[in-house]
This record gives C-alpha cells, structure tokens and sequence, in this order.
C-alpha cells in the first residue's frame, strides 16, 4: 500500500475536524487489497495520551476508491513500465470537536507493509518488514491540512524527469516543501488495523547511499517553493519518497504534513528533445549545445541556433555542437530530435551573447581596525553593471557582505582575507572574482639601517611611506616633518620617527646613528700560505667603507673581507673610511710553492725479498700503509711485502706552505709456487714413470739419476732404486723448489691386497684397498659379503672400504674381493680373495 497523506478538514467556525486519509496501491503488485476501513488514532501533544480514550482510534470507513490519473507519456518510450494505481478515500463521517490545548494534536495511521524489494529503503519482506507510520499535525488552533496533488508521472533510469509534490491549501497559508524521513510501521506486523502508537515516529533505515535528504540520489532536488521535484533519475527500482510540506499563517508556524510515496523508476528511456535555459554567454562568441535527454531512441539531431547571418553554419546534425554568433544579442535556438521520423520532438531556448564582462576591484588601506576602502573596477562591453555582491572573506564576522559599488569594511585582525566580488549586468552576465588583501598590524614603512658617521659628518635619514612623518628627538636635525631629513649628531643618538598613512593606520620605526671621532682599522696578522690557495681577509675594523690594494689579485677590493689570491708574496694596503674620517693599515702574505713530492718509482721484487723506498721533495715524510715498513716516517724506509701493494707518501717542508702533498708507489710481488706432482707415488723397477712440473718458465731438477732430461718440465724416470727428486721453478728471476718421492718396488707388476683390516677411526689399519705396483689403471674393485650383497665399488684405490655400507658399520667377518686392472706393459691382471673385517 501506497500512503500519499493523512489531512484535516476544519468545520467553518468551530473547532471540529473531518479526517481524511488517502491510500495508493499498485495494481502490479501482490500486496495487501484496498482495506475497507482504517483505524486512526488521535493524540493530545500536551501529553502524548490518546483522544478520547486510551486504545480507542477512530474507525474510519472508505468512502469511494478511483484509478489514479497517470500523466501521458512522451512520445515512443522503450520498455514503458504500466503504471496502475488505484487511490482510497477515508474520512469521517462525523467532524470531531477536539478539546483545547496549547499544542494541538497529532493523527495516526500505522500499518505494514511496503512493497519490496526497495532500492533506498531496507525491507525484509517479511513479519519484520519495514511497515508505514502516516502522521499529520493538528495545530491549538482552527486550520485545514493542504492537499497534495494526485497524479502519476513515467520516470526512466538516467533521463531528466519532473514530479509534482505541490499542495494546495484552502486557507491561503504560505507553504514550505522539504524532503523528509519516512517513518517505519511501529508495531504493526500485517495488514490488519491497529492502533495506532503515540509519537516519537521511527524513520526507516535507509540503504545503499540515500539518506531521507537525497531519497533518490544527489542528482535529484526539490523546489521548497513549488514542492517540483526534478533531476535525473537513479537507477531503476522502488524507492520511498518523503516530502513534507510545512504551513505558516502571516509568518508563523501552524502544521507540518507529509506525502509518503512508493516511486516507480522504470529501465525504459525515450526519445525526446529538452533544453535546459542557458545563462548569458559574456567570454566569448561561441556556445556548446547539448540535448538534456540522453536516449538510445535519439537517432538523428536537427540544430537552428537563430542565427541567419552565418548562413550554412546556423544548422548542425551533430549531436552535441558549437556554434559561433555573428554578433551580440538575443538568439532563439531549437532542437529537433529525429526530423520527419514518428518518434519526433522538438524543444526550443534562448541563448545570450554579450562577450567582454570582466570583473575587478582594488583596494586602498592596510591596517586592521581602520576603513579599507574597496573600489570596483569591473569592465563590460555590451551594457552596464548593475549589482554588486561584496563577500569580505572575514570568519569571525556574519555581516561581512556589501551590496555597494564602492563600499569600506574594517578588519579587526591582521591577516589574509579572500575578498570575493560577484557582478551582474543588465545584459546578464555575472561573474565572480576573488583577491587576496592582507591587512597588517602597522603601515609599510622602510627606514634607514642604523650606521655610523664621523663626528664632522651630516647624514640624510630616509623613511618611505605614503603618509605623514614625525622624527624625535630634535637634535641637529633639519625638518622633522620630512621622510629624507638631514642630521649631524656629536654623540651617539636614535632617532624616532611617526608615522600615519592616510588611512589613519599608525606605526614608527628607529635609526640608531653611531658617532666616532676616529677610525680605527687593523688589517691582520701577516700570514704564509701555499702558491695558489686562496685566503680571506679578516681586518678588525668599525670602518664603513674600505679599499683595498693592490685589487689585481682581490675578489672585491671594496669588500670589508675580500679573497686574496696572490702570485707572489704581497703586501696589502688597507684603508678604512667612517664618512670623511678614515685609517690605514696592511698585511703581508708570504707565498710559498708547494712540497715537490716524489714517492719513487714502482718496483718489482721476488716473494720474500726486501727493497729500499726512496721518497724526496721535502722535510717530512709519512708513509701509508705502515704494513711491512722497518719505519714510516722517514724517507727511505726498507719493505718486505707479502702481496702486491701501493704506498702513498705525505711530503712537507718546512719553507712556509703549511700543507702537505702526496705521491704513490707500487711494489708488485711475483709469487712463483713450484709443484712436482700431486703426491708421491710408487713403481716397480725400470718402469717409465712420467713426471710433470708445474709454476714457473723453467725447470731444473736435481739429482739426474734415471731423468730422461733435467731442465724439462716433464722428464721420464726410470729406477731401480727408491729415489726423492727436486726440481727448481724459475720465472722472471724468481724462484721455488719441490720435492717428490719415488717408491721402487722390486717385484712384478700386480695388485697386493691385504688379508684383514680393522675399522675404528684410530688411524691404524681403518681402510680396506688394494695395493697397485707397476699398474697402469684398475678396471673395478668390489667387495661383497657371503649373501652377495655389494658393500663397495671403485675405479681407482686411493680412498677404499672404510667397512661401512650407507655410513651403517658392517659386522666382523670375512668379505670377499674381486680386482683388476693392466699394468704399465698394458696387460690385464685379475685378482680375487677374501679379507677379515676385525673390530
């Protein structure tokens, strides 16, 4: 059920009432019927008690039920929602006389329930859901409720749309619209009548982003005067509007009522042309148009902007076009949505052109609590302003607005104020301009920097200022009205001066003026430094001007501390003036080269050598690193580095340069590392044994006993005794030696293997392998246990079974052995045993 309002009718001259009620429903839906009654309830203000019994509503039957007048659609709509509304009437039959009282009296109608799903509102649909409360306000004294319109509109999503809330009242009140919160059902859970609960009402929860000020959404508003609402429309769905108009007889307040309606916004859009009025065009000659009305069914635009003078420009097919006027004036424009089509329309407006509105103003004055005056200085080309609107940007004061051309407002606190200028014109342009003006404590006053003079100087004091001047004291001062007074004290002496602007914005400021009957100046401690280094100059001095020469090698000759960068030895001459008092003083500045240091040339020494460094260029010496130095602070100490290394040396002398100077070395270590094999090794004898030298250029090894050569790096022995060669690698004049021991067995070639071993990690006898004599390469060893299960493998005999299988020790017992390999005459020996594992 829909609720549009709940009224009063006053019997003339008494104080008894009709009550009336008017309920909608939405054929379209499911809900409850049109009931045939209502039950209303009456409630005194003063107290909140139920009239004239407590639990006691008024039984109001319904007097007739309509269809609702639906306002005809635009033309060719797409998707149009059917809308088809029903309306009840309620009243009573008999009017009722109400007791006076000083606050009047409130009529009730609560039931449930409102269709759903709603787009804005919460609603359960269910013995929870969100119900209605209709409310109207009986004032203490004899009125009618106004009357809201009744008639249905079609809305579509997205499109510009009008709804007509207005009222009519039949005793002449002035009327106020606003949008308002709908209230919930209170206690009533179904359609069945109720009595109805006293106020406070509950509004509903509103959802999804709309509040009971924007129920349809921040696009959509109400007129407070003509209770239109208007905008574009939201999404499609149902939504709960609350518009509550407020009645006042000769400016007082009598009543407030409400109009609680379901809104139908349907997914449909249509084609149709709307204009929205265009304000006066006052910058410029071109106007962009657009149609109000966004619709797929839009097929085809048709613009005539009025303007005959452009001639084929004055039209346009686009649908969102620009057009330039010819000239100024008043145009009538018109829009024409699909030309010659059934589904046309049309919409015309008018259009303004008056460019070369410009607004400005100054201001003059500067001080907080004096007048600043403001003068308008706005420019239009077409016509003449004619209103003015003044915002002074001041927070801590609501009055701070002006409707004159040229008005005066006082700031009591000195700050930044936007200062805001709205003009209009008779040709109606309007436009805004804002200025920042800051206001001061005092006026802009500069006055000379306190200073010195001579005691048979005149000095001219400057003060600048728009205003008036007053200097204190008078001591041998010329004018003491004038802002450029001449003044020649004997002693030291301030002067004061006031000052007022012609605003009458007071301020002052002072002028300390030091008197000296001498100079004096001294131009510092001679000084040494190094050729080409640069040095300031720090006289000691309460001179105000000075000179210094020579100036060729000065950064500024006329500086109290220039930059001296002398070639040579200079002396400066330095004098230094108070007015026509002046002193003279110098200073001398010895320059001396810097140190010639020297570190030496680069070296090359063998590992484990020594070399001597020889630096020069100075008197002192500090060497860096100290590392491998017999003594680092003399010029030639001795190095016995390990690695390549550089040394920087610091020089000083002792001839006036105060800094030092450094100079680098490099000593680069040649390291060579003799190996004569990997390990020693074994053979049988006048077996060819290959040795290989490795880390130098050239090789010497020593004894020559059975050496196929004794300077090659790869020499043939051949033995028949056990021998330990050492060989000599030498490059770029360094050298290193090695040894290796050469086993001679005197048996046959073969592979000799032991016949137990004892595993414990003690060093004696832990590992299991084959002995090799004389053998070229082994093809395999393996060893097994008495299941056959493999506990090791491997191609060579250097690490073997260490009598553990995955890292698990094995159990004593006896293991079995196979082996084979080609000796070094390349024959195939194999072998096999057995081997104790004792623990």
């Amino acid at each position: 059920m829909i609720y549009e309002y709940l009224g009063l009718g006053r019997q003339p001259n008494t104080k008894a009432y009709r009550i009336t009620l008017k309920l909608f429903r939405d054929e379209h839906t499911t809900g409850a019927l049109m009931p045939d009654r209502v039950s209303i309830g009456i409630f005194n203000n003063d107290n909140n008690n139920q009239f004239p019994f407590f639990d006691q509503p008024f039984n109001v039957e319904k007097t007739r039920e309509e269809a609702v007048l639906v306002n005809p659609y635009p033309p060719c709509v797409n998707n149009a929602p059917e809308l088809d509304y029903h309306v009840g009437y309620f009243s009573t039959t008999e009017p009722i006389e109400l007791p006076n009282n000083s606050r009047g009296y409130t009529a009730t109608y609560q039931t449930c329930c409102r269709v759903s799903p709603l787009a804005n509102v919460y609603n359960s649909n269910g013995a929870d859901g969100t119900g209605s409360t209709y409310s109207c306000s009986i004032p203490a004294f004899e009125d009618n409720s106004p009357v809201f319109v009744s008639s249905i509109d079609l809305i579509c999503m997205d499109n510009e749309f009008t709804l007509n809330f207005k009222a009519t009242d039949a005793d002449g009140d002035s009327l106020a619209y606003s949008f308002a919160e709908a209230y919930d059902g209170g206690l009533a859970t179904n359609a069945t009548n109720i009595n109805p609960s006293p106020p406070l009402y509950h509004s509903v929860s509103y959802i999804n982003g709309f509040v009971e000020a924007r129920p349809l959404g921040g696009e959509v508003t109400i007129d407070s005067k003509t209770g239109i609402i208007s905008g574009t429309a939201p999404e499609a769905g149902k939504y709960v509007v609350c518009v509550s108009v407020t009645s006042y007889k000769n400016g007082k307040y009598v009543g407030e009522h409400r109009k609680d309606f379901i809104v139908n916004v349907g997914d449909c859009f249509f084609a149709g042309a709307e204009l929205a009025p265009k304000s006066v065009t006052c910058d410029g000659f071109v106007v962009g148009f657009s149609n109000a009305i966004n619709s797929p069914l839009n097929k085809t635009y048709f613009w005539d902007f009025g303007d005959p003078k452009t001639g084929a420009l004055d039209t346009s097919i686009l649908a969102t076009p620009t057009h330039s006027y010819s000239d100024t004036g008043v145009y009538v424009f018109k829009l024409v949505i699909n030309r010659g089509d059934p589904c046309s329309d049309s919409a015309t407006q008018i259009v303004k052109v008056y460019p070369g509105f410009f607004p400005g103003f100054i201001s003059t004055g500067q001080c907080k609590n004096t007048p600043i005056q403001f003068k308008d200085t706005s420019k239009t080309r077409y016509g003449s302003i004619n209103s003015w609107s003044w915002n002074f940007g001041d927070p801590k004061n609501t009055g701070d607005t002006s409707n004159d051309q040229t008005p005066s407002y006082t700031f009591i606190t000195s700050q930044e104020y936007q200062v805001q200028l709205t003009v209009t014109s008779d040709k109606g342009c309007i436009d805004t301009i804002t200025v920042p003006v800051t206001i001061k404590d005092r006026p802009d006053l500069t006055v000379t920097n306190d200073t010195l003079i001579c005691s048979i100087d005149t000095l001219q004091l400057n003060a600048v200022g728009i205003g008036n001047f007053s200097w204190t004291p008078n001591y041998n001062i010329t004018n003491q009205n004038s802002s450029s007074p001449l003044v020649s004290p004997d002693i030291p002496t301030k002067y004061y001066v006031a000052f007022s602007d012609p605003y009458g914005c007071k301020g002052g400021d002072s002028v300390f003026v030091d008197v000296k009957t001498f100079v004096t100046v001294n131009a510092g401690a001679d000084t040494s430094i190094c050729l080409t280094d640069a040095i300031a100059l720090h006289p000691a001095s309460d001179g105000l001007y000075y000179k210094w020469m020579p100036a060729a090698t000065l950064s500024n000759s006329a500086a109290e501390n220039p930059i001296a960068t002398p070639t040579g030895t200079t002396t400066y001459f330095l004098t230094a003036s108070i007015g026509k008092c002046s002193a003279s003083d110098s200073v001398n500045i010895k320059v001396t080269p810097y140190p010639n240091a020297r570190a030496g040339n680069d070296k090359i020494i063998c590992l484990g050598d020594s070399v001597q460094l020889i630096a020069s260029g100075g008197s002192f010496y500090t060497w860096s690193p100290h590392f491998f130095l017999d003594n680092p602070g003399i010029p030639n100490p001795v190095a016995k580095p390990i690695n390549d290394i550089r040394y920087t040396v610091k020089v000083a002398d002792t001839l006036g340069c105060p800094k030092t100077v450094s100079d680098s070395m490099i000593i680069t270590v040649l390291k060579v590392i003799a190996d004569a094999g990997p390990h020693d090794t074994s053979v049988v004898v006048n077996q060819p044994l290959q040795l290989i030298a490795t880390g130098g250029e050239s090789y010497v090894w020593t004894p020559s006993v059975g050496l196929s050569s004794t300077d090659s790096y790869n020499p043939i022995a051949r033995l028949s005794n056990s021998q330990q060669y050492v060989v000599r690698a030498i490059a770029e004049g360094c050298f290193d030696t090695d040894t290796i021991n050469v086993k001679v067995y005197k048996i046959d070639a073969g592979l000799y293997v032991p016949n137990a071993f004892t595993p414990g990690n003690d060093g004696i006898n832990d590992v299991f392998r084959p002995l090799p004599v004389g053998m070229k390469s082994i093809t395999y060893f393996r060893v097994y246990n008495r299941w056959g299960q493999l506990m090791y493998a491997a191609t060579q005999t250097e690490k073997g079974w260490d009598g553990t299988l995955h890292g698990k020790p094995q159990d004593p017992g006896v293991y079995v052995w196979i082996a084979e390999g080609r000796d070094y005459l390349d024959r195939k020996i194999a072998k096999k045993g057995s081997v104790v594992l004792i623990k």
